[in-house]
C-alpha cells in the first residue's frame, strides 16, 4: 500500500570482513574447481568472519556507517531492527547487543529471522513503525554463514559469505517508499536445524550433536523458487506501485546466484547495467545481500535522486519480499 507520509532511507552502511576465501583456496579442501563453482553460480570469492567477529560486531561496524551518511545521531533512534539466520546466542538478540555497541539503551531491538529476506522484512516493519510519528529506525542484515555450513560438502559451503549491512531508516523530504510487502510459505527445501532438540533430554543417553546445525538445501529446488519468486515479486510491486517495468530505474536484488540475477534482468526488462552484481566477490551474504549490495551501488554512483530503486530478496522458510523506492533525501 502507498503511505500517506513519506518514509525513506535516509543512509546506508556496510562491512565485509579482511580474510578472503576464494575458488582456489577451496580447490585445496574440497573435490571442486573455481570453474565448476563460476559456470554455476558466478562466485569468485567469498569474506569469512574472523574468530573476533561475530554477527553483532560486524552489524555494529555497519551500523555506524549508516549513521553518519545519514547525518541522524545514534541517540535519535527509537528501533533497531537485525535480519539474521545465523545467531551466535539465542538471546540476547544480537540487535540488543548493536545497541550496546552504539552505547545506547532503552530503544526497541529485536532480530527478526526471515533468513535472507531478513533486511527486506525489517525494513517494511521499519516504515511502519517509523511512519506515525516521524521517528527514525535502525535497519540491519547480518550473517556469519560460514559457521552454519558443512566444509566437507561443495554443493553448499562454495556459495556462502560473511558481512553486514545496515540502514537508516526515517522521515524522508522526498522520494521515499512508494510500495513494499512481505510474504512466506513453508518450505523445507533449506533448512537448518538447532542442537536442541527432542533428542537432548534428560530420559535418554547423550547424544552426539556437533554436526546437527549445518544448514542442508536442496539447490535445484531452491533455485527454481528463486527465478519463480523473483518474477512475482516484480509483478506484484509494480501492481501495487502502479508503474511498468519501464519505470524502474535500478534493481538491488538478493545476491544468491548469478543466473538468478540474470533472470531477473530479462523478467524486468532491464540490461544487467541496471542490476547491481557483487556475488561474485561475497557469495550469498544472506540477511547482509540486499544492504550491503545497495551500499556499495550508492557508493559507485548508480543510483540517482529520482530513480525508483526495486529492493528484492527472497529466503529459507520460504520467506521473499520487495520495497519499492523512490531515492531522495
Amino acid at each position: 500500500m502507498l503511505l500517506k507520509k513519506s518514509v525513506g532511507i535516509l543512509g546506508t552502511g556496510a562491512y565485509v570482513p579482511e580474510r578472503v576465501l576464494t575458488n582456489q583456496d577451496l580447490e585445496t579442501i574440497l573435490a571442486t574447481s573455481d570453474d565448476w563453482i563460476r559456470s554455476r553460480t558466478g562466485i569468485q570469492a567469498r569474506r569469512i568472519a574472523g574468530p573476533e567477529e561475530d554477527i553483532a560486531t560486524m552489524a555494529a561496524q555497519a551500523s555506524r556507517q549508516a549513521l553518519e551518511n545519514s547525518g541522524i545521531e545514534p541517540s535519535q533512534l527509537s528501533f533497531i531492527i537485525l535480519g539474521t539466520s545465523s545467531a551466535d546466542y539465542l538471546y540476547p538478540a544480537a540487535a540488543i547487543r548493536v545497541q550496546d555497541a552504539l552505547g545506547l539503551s532503552g530503544q526497541a531491538a529485536f532480530d527478526i529471522l526471515a533468513g535472507c529476506c531478513g533486511f527486506n522484512y525489517g525494513l517494511y516493519l521499519a516504515e511502519y513503525l517509523v511512519a506515525p510519528e516521524g521517528k527514525y529506525a535502525l535497519v540491519i542484515g547480518s550473517d556469519a554463514s560460514s559457521r552454519f555450513c558443512d566444509w566437507t560438502d561443495r554443493t553448499t559451503c562454495v556459495l556462502f559469505g560473511d558481512g553486514a549491512g545496515a540502514a537508516v531508516v526515517g522521515p524522508t523530504l522526498q522520494g521515499g517508499i512508494l510500495a513494499s510487502f512481505v510474504a512466506s510459505s513453508l518450505n523445507m527445501n533449506l533448512a537448518c536445524a538447532t542442537e536442541f532438540n527432542c533428542e537432548n533430554s534428560p530420559f535418554l543417553p547423550h547424544q552426539a550433536t556437533t554436526a546437527r546445525h549445518f544448514l542442508q538445501m536442496d539447490g535445484p529446488e531452491i533455485f527454481k523458487f528463486a527465478v519463480n519468486t523473483v518474477k512475482v515479486c516484480i509483478q506484484r510491486i509494480l501492481e501495487m506501485a502502479r508503474i511498468e517495468r519501464e519505470d524502474l530505474d535500478y534493481l538491488i536484488i538478493h545476491q544468491a546466484n548469478n543466473r538468478i540475477l540474470e533472470a531477473a534482468a530479462r523478467f524486468a526488462r532491464l540490461p544487467m547495467e541496471k542490476l547491481f552484481v557483487n556475488v561474485n566477490r561475497y557469495g550469498n551474504t544472506s540477511a547482509a545481500s540486499v544492504p550491503l549490495a545497495l551500499h556499495e551501488a550508492l557508493q559507485e554512483g548508480k543510483i540517482k535522486d529520482g530513480d525508483k530503486v526495486l529492493l528484492l530478496s527472497f529466503g529459507a522458510g520460504a520467506t521473499w519480499g520487495a520495497s519499492l523506492v523512490e531515492w531522495g533525501k
